[in-house]
């Protein structure tokens, strides 16, 4: 009898473990496409064993299918303190930086774009660059070694060469504390690389440093790409908290198709947006038709007593609204929280008077109801407009 216990227990066990490994779906991140572009997800800063970080690249492929990501960077300190491997995995500085690009881009095949690149590192100023869509690590590296006692003059080397090879080129995290300690500023080094047209967008989001309203400015003012990455140096998941809905960082593009030259072609012409941790950070010329593509409304209905709308949400952007001005005479919730994948119904009435509720006035032929999107921001503490006008009928 203790046999039989014991063997109906074990088999117990085994199909408790397989529905856990069943219940391991991907926690992918769904943000719909806009009117005249695919909107593509994409992580333009990752490390692997291939420099100073802990995974191997196939993995990082599979991380990133598992979120549900359109493009993938990889981004190695090509700078040779940093190398750690060599093509036949034995560990010794002399390596070739470009292999794991090409393992990653084997084992993606066609479920994720893999984009090459590198990453130069130097102290500050200038700090981090990265260098995307290169062709050759091997010469960017030795061109910017070849002033290596120099930290501007080793930066410029290795952007001149990568610009070359047809490089898109992102100065890295400005607000890290380890290149910011006091203060976020674009040093005299920094304007003079942007001016000289090596300098093609800004990471406003860095995983370990969070946003930086100052980069996000300077890409406005600059007309530079926006980008947010990871910059994962570990497992993905001993950094993000998958179980509560957490997601990396990401850069939306708004690509014409899916390839490698469209995500470039995007990019080039700055069409581009940040989502993390909740929020997305962009330009108003794209975040506007991003909103109103995740964001849907339903059910407009009018009385004389009030109107009716339902906000439903089909992203994974968890929306925040908040009222704005223009829409003083009526009442309706200020703050509104549309969790993703999710509806919610707004009444908007006339203002009490003296403790009654009024009637709209019959001349009225429409009414506005106003809002800020501040999980949408189009500048530096700068939310989305957003109205939703109500007709009579």
């Amino acid at each position: 009898m203790r046999r039989l216990i014991l063997f109906v227990a074990a088999i117990l066990t085994v199909f408790s473990i397989s529905g856990a490994t069943a219940a391991l779906t991907p926690n992918k991140i769904v943000i719909p496409d806009i009117e005249g572009y695919k909107t593509l997800k994409g992580d333009f800063h990752v490390h692997t064993v291939f420099s100073d970080a802990s995974v191997w690249p196939t993995t990082r492929v599979q991380e990133a299918v598992w979120e549900g990501l359109d493009i993938l960077a990889i981004t190695e300190h090509i700078d040779t303190r940093h190398q750690h491997m060599r093509k036949k995995g034995v560990f010794t500085d002399k390596c070739d930086r470009d292999y794991s690009y090409a393992l990653a881009k084997k084992a993606a095949g066609k479920q994720l774009l893999i984009i090459h690149g590198g990453e130069i590192t130097r102290g500050m100023p200038p700090g981090h660059f990265n260098c995307l869509f290169v062709q050759n690590n091997e010469e960017i590296c030795t061109a910017a070694e070849a002033n290596d006692h120099d930290h501007v003059l080793a930066m410029k080397g290795g952007l001149k060469e990568a610009r070359k090879q047809g490089a898109f080129i992102m100065w890295n995290h400005p607000n890290w504390h380890k290149q910011a300690p006091n203060v976020t500023k674009m040093w005299p080094e920094h304007k003079k690389i942007l001016k000289e047209g090596y300098m093609d967008a800004i990471e406003i989001y860095n995983m370990a440093c969070g946003y930086s309203p100052e980069a996000h400015e300077w890409c406005l003012k600059h007309n530079l790409a926006i980008l947010g990455n990871s910059d994962c140096h570990q497992p993905f998941f001993t950094e993000i908290d998958y179980l509560n809905g957490d997601h990396r960082p990401i850069t939306l593009v708004f690509a014409k198709e899916k390839s490698v030259e469209s995500v470039h072609e995007a990019l080039n012409e700055r069409r581009s947006a940040v989502f993390a941790e909740g929020m997305v950070y962009g330009r108003e010329q794209e975040l506007d038709p991003l909103f109103k593509a995740c964001v849907k409304v339903k059910g407009k209905k009018w009385s004389d007593k009030g109107v009716w709308f339902t906000l439903e949400n089909k992203s994974s952007i968890p929306i925040t609204l908040v009222k704005a001005e223009g829409s003083e005479d009526l009442w309706y919730p200020r703050y509104i929280v549309i969790p993703p994948f999710s509806s919610i119904t707004v009444k908007a009435r006339p203002l009490l008077v003296n403790h009654k509720q009024p009637k709209f006035d019959a001349s009225r032929t429409s009414v506005s109801v106003n809002f800020y999107v501040e999980s949408f921001q189009i500048g530096a503490n700068k939310p989305l407009p957003f109205s939703v006008s109500v007709p009579r009928k």
